[in-house]
């Protein structure tokens, strides 16, 4: 006989794919957990690290230009404008305005009483 004509029972194949699993977790988690010397942090100086010897490793000063001088406008000399005396507009009072009359609200239709019988619906 052939494995395609006996296949393994279902629950047999669960159990071995859950313990794959929880295998691989545990391996992964205690290798994430793991430190060894090259994993370590590193308590050397940045220029030693990146392989520069620390004697050539002078630190370089950022040139930065200066920032541009504010722009100031320059005020308009103010032209002196001859006062003239402003004739005073007549002033036109207006008697008060009466209130609009009031509408009435159209009276709702009386209430239509409830039928008795299903006959007087129609």
């Amino acid at each position: 006989m052939t494995s395609l004509e006996r296949p393994l029972p279902l629950p047999l194949v669960v159990v071995i794919l859950s313990a794959v699993s929880v295998g691989g977790f545990v391996f992964g988690l205690k290798g994430a957990l793991d430190k060894t010397d090259h994993q370590a942090v590193s308590t050397a100086p940045l220029a030693e690290v990146s392989g520069v010897p620390v004697r050539d490793a002078t630190p370089a000063v950022a040139e930065i230009a200066p920032p541009p001088p504010p722009v100031v406008e320059k005020p308009k000399p103010v032209e002196e404008v001859a006062e003239t005396p402003a004739d005073e507009a007549p002033v036109v009072e207006t008697p008060p305005a009466t209130p609009a009359p009031v509408e009435k609200k159209p009276e709702p239709p009386p209430a239509q009483a409830t039928p008795q019988r299903i006959e007087d619906l129609y």
